[in-house]
């Protein structure tokens, strides 16, 4: 506990950026050398991709052993890089059989880019990696847990708000998951979000917007492990309906956020088969979640090279950005400022126009009949920080996610900012399949919510101020 609650001494920050620095610069250098073997034929695309693959492992592994196993929200996202944009090149490195270098998602006619092309969406992910890495590695400093000592008198509003809230929560999930049952089923939600959305009442849309931060703030505040144990089971209960309808990233991606979280206010050692055994668990459940919306039977056999090769397939949007960057760099600026409102805005095909999305534009591209049913790819930081800038670009974007992650690692050393923090977290740990600025949009949408719910806090103390008066007037009265 002592080794967790005192900073570094300044003697050693010396050694820990000389040792940073030989970190990045051998990463580097690696790169450089693979590189240039592609370039003067020594190399073949499978080989690039062996070669990729071992970079993304070893800097995971770097990162779990450098950042307190996993207390820097950096890890987890150099783990979804690996998933979303890897895994197809992992699944192929374990036999799965796969050709991760083929554009397949959602093309009739699946093909190859040139051969430089591939090089250079495969050399993209690892310099991706090591720019977001860098800034969060350097002058490290282990973070204590944040004292709850300050907050803990938020508990009971945060409680009583959750508990009031959640039945309203529950009631429009499960009217959504009904909706979408009797329209067609899970693609629906990308034909026509705005009709799915009127089918409540608006009160019961605004309610529920209490609810998530409410949750959130108990889950970085609380310490009794109980009542974590309770909230947490009774929100994913509510959030099962929005599984059972084959959407998936919210809740997987919240799961990770709140992993992310209980390490930061944890000083415990971490069990690594606990951590394979939870993602074994996500990876079945994910599975079950994409068999279910497709009308496929759940009992099917579970493969675990085979979800990864199948949610690795975000690597094709990656190749696209690659390959018609002349076609979607023209709306580079319009992709990021609809990003800001895509937390506030019902994003589908019935509203859909050239340069409001790059995943919407790349499956136009691809298939313009299956978009218009509702199908369609993510998108990636990486694929629209090249679109926008090329190399540069994306060198430049991976480096600024790499000082926010390591701003909100700073920031959560205070409660109060791990909590905002933990808001962000969800759509910061999924970029390498959404977009560059999706997570500001989250975040403006979260200052809404913690607004609504300071609100209720000045209201709840107001309440409680004037049902202690008459008892304080009563006590002065009996004393005189």
């Amino acid at each position: 506990m002592s080794t967790l609650s005192h900073p570094f001494p300044a003697s050693e920050c010396a050694p820990q950026a000389e040792a940073a620095a030989l970190e990045v610069l051998g990463y580097v250098g690696v790169v450089g050398i693979g590189t240039l073997c592609f370039l003067f034929g020594w190399l073949t695309p499978n080989g690039a991709a062996v070669l990729t693959v071992l970079l993304l492992t070893a800097l995971i592994v770097l990162a779990w052993k450098r950042f307190d196993e996993g207390r820097h929200p950096c890890f987890v996202l150099l783990c979804t890089l690996m998933f979303f944009q890897g895994g197809g090149l992992l699944a192929y490195c374990l036999g799965a059989g796969n050709d991760p270098l083929q554009v397949q998602i959602m093309t009739p006619n699946p093909f190859y880019l040139a051969r430089d092309e591939t090089g250079l969406a495969l050399l993209l992910l690892p310099i991706a990696a090591i720019c977001v890495y860098a800034p969060c590695r350097w002058n490290y400093q282990r973070v204590p847990p944040p004292s709850s000592v300050k907050v803990t008198r938020y508990l009971p509003y945060l409680y009583l708000v959750f508990f009031a809230t959640l039945p309203v929560q529950l009631f429009k999930n499960y009217r959504y998951y009904q909706f979408v049952q009797e329209h067609g089923g899970y693609t629906f939600i990308y034909v026509n979000h705005a009709a799915l959305a009127a089918s409540v009442p608006f009160l019961v849309r605004i309610v529920p917007l209490v609810t998530f931060p409410a949750f959130v703030a108990i889950f970085a505040f609380e310490h009794r492990k109980k009542y974590l144990v309770l909230t947490t089971v009774l929100y994913f209960f509510s959030a099962s309906f929005i599984l059972l309808l084959g959407s998936r990233v919210a809740t997987f991606s919240l799961i990770l956020a709140l992993w992310c979280v209980a390490r930061m206010k944890s000083t415990k050692k971490v069990r690594v088969l606990r951590v394979l055994g939870l993602a074994l668990v996500l990876l079945m459940v994910g599975d079950a979640v994409n068999k279910l919306r497709g009308g496929e039977d759940v009992g099917t056999t579970f493969a675990p090279v085979t979800v990864l090769a199948g949610q690795g397939i975000s690597f094709n949007v990656t190749e696209m950005a690659v390959k018609y960057r002349h076609l979607f760099s023209p709306y580079g600026t319009s992709y990021l400022l609809r990003e800001l409102t895509d937390a506030f805005i019902s994003n589908d095909a019935s509203n859909y126009y050239r340069g409001r999305a790059l995943a919407f534009d790349i499956s136009v591209l691809l298939n313009p009949q299956l978009f218009a049913l509702g199908f369609g790819t993510g998108s990636s930081w990486i694929a629209e920080a090249y679109v926008v800038g090329g190399a540069t670009g994306v060198i430049i974007a991976s480096l600024s996610i790499g000082f926010v992650l390591r701003l909100a690692r700073y920031l959560s050393r205070s409660a109060l900012w791990l909590f905002v923090v933990a808001m962000v977290l969800p759509d910061l740990l999924v970029m390498p399949r959404s977009g560059l600025l999706d997570w500001v949009s989250a975040l403006l949408r979260s200052a809404v919510a913690v607004a609504l719910l300071a609100i209720g806090w000045q209201f709840y103390r107001l309440l409680l101020s004037i049902r202690r008066a008459p008892t304080s007037a009563c006590a002065a009265a009996v004393a005189s």
